[in-house]
């Protein structure tokens, strides 16, 4: 197999598993927005046989639900979606919370997760990656690089790179597929080979296994 259509299965692997992903994220939205919206009727019908009493219990209530019910689950909703705007953005780059995992903090993380579910549908989507031939040729180039070098700079990269805008999308991709890693240090970002991928990439690259 050569070293191109290796790349090009790993990166379709990948897509799968990030589509997959969308589909089983499609399924819980739907799910958790079916939910929210019985939870919405059903504190309606609560509040309304508080105030009606008998009249609700009977049935003759029971089968009208107001019409403002639905405008206010579109309102609820769409507060939601904004307050898990809000919340994913500033979640962006955080690091991992070491709270504890029962606390009131569930409540919010439980409200939000129809939001949560929605944008995680595009969030995997956009990680689906897309790369022409010479985007394939650049990338194993930029591999094998790396993992002669051990340890690449971004500006270093760049420098054998014509068509800088493509630099990003590059890494992005071998960085979703799994074949390097980001280290942040003084400043530079710096891209290495995982060790549990150290075989593959060098397979891929042509190199012979070292090992020490």
């Amino acid at each position: 197999m050569t070293p191109a259509r290796e790349l090009r299965e790993r990166i379709a692997s990948h897509n799968r598993h990030a589509i997959l992903a969308a589909g089983i994220c499609l399924l819980g939205s739907w799910l958790a927005w079916l939910l929210a919206y019985g939870l919405v009727v059903g504190l309606t019908l609560g509040f309304l046989t508080s105030i009606h009493g008998d009249e609700v219990v009977d049935g003759r209530r029971l089968l009208s639900i107001p019409g403002w019910v639905h405008p206010a689950f579109l309102a609820v909703a769409a507060g939601l979606l904004i307050w898990g705007s809000i919340d994913q953005r500033a979640r962006r780059f955080r690091p991992v919370d070491d709270r504890p995992i029962v606390g009131w903090h569930i409540f919010g993380d439980i409200v939000l997760a129809p939001a949560r579910l929605t944008f995680g549908i595009w969030s995997h989507l956009g990680a689906v990656v897309r790369l022409d031939s010479r985007d394939l040729d650049q990338a194993l180039d930029m591999l094998r690089r790396i993992r002669s070098e051990k340890r690449c700079s971004r500006s270093s990269l760049g420098a054998h790179i014509s068509d800088v805008g493509r630099l990003p999308r590059l890494l992005e991709a071998l960085q979703l597929v799994g074949l390097i890693d980001l280290l942040q240090q003084d400043d530079e970002c710096y891209y290495f080979i995982p060790s549990q991928e150290d075989e593959t990439v060098s397979r891929m690259a042509g190199m012979e296994q070292r090992f020490s």
